[in-house]
């Protein structure tokens, strides 16, 4: 099969677990002997645009007419099967959809976060969820500041969701639509789309080829340092009657982990780091917590911590709630409860606890999360798509 994949990378200052995912399914393609070809754009290059380029990219993340003629051309000359798209802001747009489309291609959207519903993309505000803008003109991002806390940057992608919102663009050129997670699904839904048009395919997690031995010693916290990730919560919660704190990761309140290392030796903070190193952390953990307060559309580190036998803590929010079994894989506990938080990190972290849930959770990595089944879904995504354009049918069904 071959497979056209188009893909917007995020700053390389900016870590993307979506940027991992596109690599890894296009990898995971590759090996089994489909062709893929990568489009990417990549957003480290507006560094270098000139003012005028930079004045027009507001309208550019709208509608690009030189991205759709020059996708227009490539897939003219590679004929693809299916296209797969990811993220199209801001360099791309959704241009690119009619551009493949014009050419009776069947389209795959992957759902990576709430792009097409929200001005910052993960229905947040003030460091807790907010839905304000679903199904509704997003006024609110605008006026409340959404992407990035400036009113002046939240205008331009107020402008796209509405403009396209009204225009039908992404339902009217889609064949599928990809969610990893039954709560993203619902979301999408609630804000007009078809129900019958989204697939729920949860995204695959690699095994770095060694399972947990026992139950494991530190707790381990992998992700951004910041107050929607609960970080802030588990500094406040966390004492060293819990056992150690290993904090992988940086962010805004890195200084507040340095701070709280320095007075409390069973803290240790090691900054950002490569995979390998993470998952070699990892798979010594007794537990990974995940204390967010807001969204998650899906949750790679608990997979993660599951491919390695390793149960999780987290919130009772968003993808989290699918993905941890309350009391088999781990504990689920209410987004800012940080004595709930407290009760459950001393429950999973009983030594007995900790091997049983972990047993579980491998058990659903097995059954749910490894490349093979991945591939085996995305192949069946593909070719559900493909036949659909053939018979005529321009969209998907779940």
């Amino acid at each position: 099969m071959r497979v056209a994949m188009l893909h917007n990378r995020y700053r390389s200052g900016q870590p993307s677990g979506e940027n991992t995912v596109v690599d890894q399914t296009a990898d995971f393609l590759r090996e089994s002997g489909h062709e893929v070809t990568l489009y990417a754009w990549n957003s480290d290059d507006i560094a270098q645009y000139g003012r005028k380029d930079r004045a027009l990219l507001p309208l550019r993340s709208i509608w690009s007419p030189v991205t759709e003629r020059d996708l227009t051309f490539r897939l003219q000359e590679s004929r693809p099967d299916v296209v797969h798209v990811h993220n199209t802001f801001p360099l791309m747009s959704p241009s690119v959809l009619r551009a493949a489309r014009r050419l009776e291609l069947p389209v795959v959207v992957t759902f990576h976060n709430f792009r097409l519903l929200c001005a910052n993309g993960v229905l947040q505000r003030n460091g807790g969820p907010c839905e304000a803008c679903i199904g509704r003109i997003p006024w609110r991002g605008a006026v409340h500041g959404c992407y990035r806390d400036s009113k002046v940057q939240s205008l331009p992608l107020v402008a796209g969701i509405t403009v396209h919102n009204a225009l039908h663009t992404w339902p009217r050129y889609v064949t599928t639509f990809v969610a990893p997670s039954e709560f993203v699904r619902s979301r999408y839904v609630a804000a007009g789309y078809a129900a019958d048009q989204i697939v729920v395919k949860p995204h695959a997690v690699p095994f770095s080829g060694v399972v947990r031995e026992g139950a494991g010693g530190p707790v381990v916290f992998l992700g951004r340092l910041t107050e929607d990730k609960g970080f802030a919560d588990l500094l406040e919660t966390w004492d060293a009657s819990l056992g150690e704190l290993v904090v992988i990761g940086d962010g805004p309140l890195r200084a507040e982990a340095d701070a709280l290392a320095a007075r409390d030796s069973s803290v240790r903070v090691l900054g950002a780091l490569p995979w390998d190193e993470c998952m070699a952390v990892l798979r010594t953990a007794r537990l990974v917590v995940v204390p967010a307060r807001s969204y998650e559309s899906f949750g790679l580190v608990v997979v993660e911590a599951f491919a390695h036998g390793v149960p999780v803590v987290a919130s009772r929010i968003g993808a989290l709630a699918e993905l941890v079994d309350d009391g088999e894989t781990g504990a689920l506990t209410e987004p800012g409860d940080r004595e709930g938080l407290r009760k459950a990190l001393r429950v999973i972290g009983d030594p007995e606890t900790s091997i049983a849930c972990g047993q579980r959770a491998r058990q659903v990595y097995l059954d749910r999360f490894t490349p093979e089944r991945d591939l085996a879904a995305t192949e069946r995504i593909y070719t559900d798509a493909i036949a659909r354009a053939a018979a005529g049918d321009p969209r998907g069904r779940a």
